[in-house]
């Protein structure tokens, strides 16, 4: 199937392990969310990343202390390693989008994507972080609004930066020849 009018490259073992390792920690992530959810939190961890308000997030924190569940902070912990592999998978996969784009600007487009996901992942992990002590400190009122702004710096790195790699991507259509591609 052609991407913008260009015949794919094939992935490498190497990516490909990593999107399979990848892959299986988000589903562990998301079992692991599952059994947090109850009426009250529908959303599960999610609810507790995005509860900027200190009452807010001593309710969530106050519910899972009356169903007696470590899970909050076990998901948070698995998602640590989700955290790392997707940052390296998406590293891996920027650079394999940008083998066969040799341009000056196309390779300061790359960098900036690469770091944008780089700075995405470090927000994931701080907002764990933030979490985590939030879990640990429910009656400090810092940590939740802390999670939340982490919270939008994962989310803007992520995106922007997967937008700059499409770009660059979708920029020229003309790659290198299929038989000077590496395996």
């Amino acid at each position: 199937m052609k991407l913008f009018g260009v015949e794919p490259r094939p992935w490498s073992h190497r990516l490909r392990w990593l999107a399979l390792l990848t892959g299986a920690a988000l589903v562990a992530v998301m079992l692991t969310n599952q059994y947090l959810a109850s009426p009250e939190i529908p959303q599960h961890v999610m609810s507790y990343e995005l509860a900027d308000e200190p009452e807010r997030a001593e309710r969530l924190h106050r519910q899972w202390q009356r169903n007696h569940t470590p899970l909050p902070e076990l998901t948070l912990w698995v998602d640590f390693v989700f955290i790392g592999l997707y940052a390296v998978f998406l590293v891996a996969l920027a650079n394999h989008f940008l083998y066969d784009r040799p341009g000056i600007r196309e390779r300061k487009a790359g960098r900036l994507a690469k770091v944008l996901l780089v700075v995405g992942a470090l927000g994931d992990a701080a907002e764990n972080a933030f979490l985590i002590t939030a879990i640990h400190q429910p009656e400090t009122e810092l940590w939740p609004p802390m999670a939340t702004v982490a919270t939008l710096v994962k989310f803007t790195g992520l995106l922007v930066g997967g937008a700059c790699l499409l770009v660059v991507r979708a920029a020229r259509r003309q790659p290198v020849q299929p038989e000077d591609w590496r395996h």
